[in-house]
């Protein structure tokens, strides 16, 4: 495959690219003490992390991503409570009932309509190493 920019055939595709780029986390480890106050105690703790690492290439060739629900879903769930629980409120819980389920819609209709395309798209990019252009080649 060459670039489309410079003709370098140093490309990957863009897919391929982000993997190299990312990196999962998951650590652990281990800590102990001891303390005198009022009495001697003794004490440890195991602490676990995880994540990802990604280089700055890695994010830019990342795919597109699907909306997300989490906020819709928490607005609703807020909104819920708030006419639950009366008072001078109940305008406030609906209009975050309504909200959360209006952007739950939007964010549904493009995880359906429009993201399959662009993840498509993306599958089909490739990025030039010499020149860093990324360029679509179906």
């Amino acid at each position: 495959m060459q670039c489309t920019k410079c003709n370098s055939d140093n490309t990957q595709r863009l897919e391929v690219v982000y993997e190299n780029g990312t990196q999962n986390i998951n650590t652990q480890s281990h800590s102990a003490g001891a303390g005198i106050g009022g009495s001697f105690g003794i004490g440890g703790v195991t602490t676990k992390t995880s994540g990802t690492s990604q280089t700055v290439l890695g994010e830019r060739a990342a795919p597109p991503m699907k909306k997300s629900y989490k906020w819709p879903v928490i607005s609703m769930i807020v909104g819920y409570f708030l006419l639950s629980s009366g008072g001078g409120i109940l305008a406030v819980g609906a209009v975050l009932i309504a909200a959360g389920g209006y952007f739950a819609y939007v964010a549904a209709n493009y995880n359906k309509s429009d993201w399959p395309a662009l993840y498509q798209h993306w599958q089909e990019c490739w990025l030039c190493n010499k020149c860093e252009t990324i360029y679509h080649q179906p």
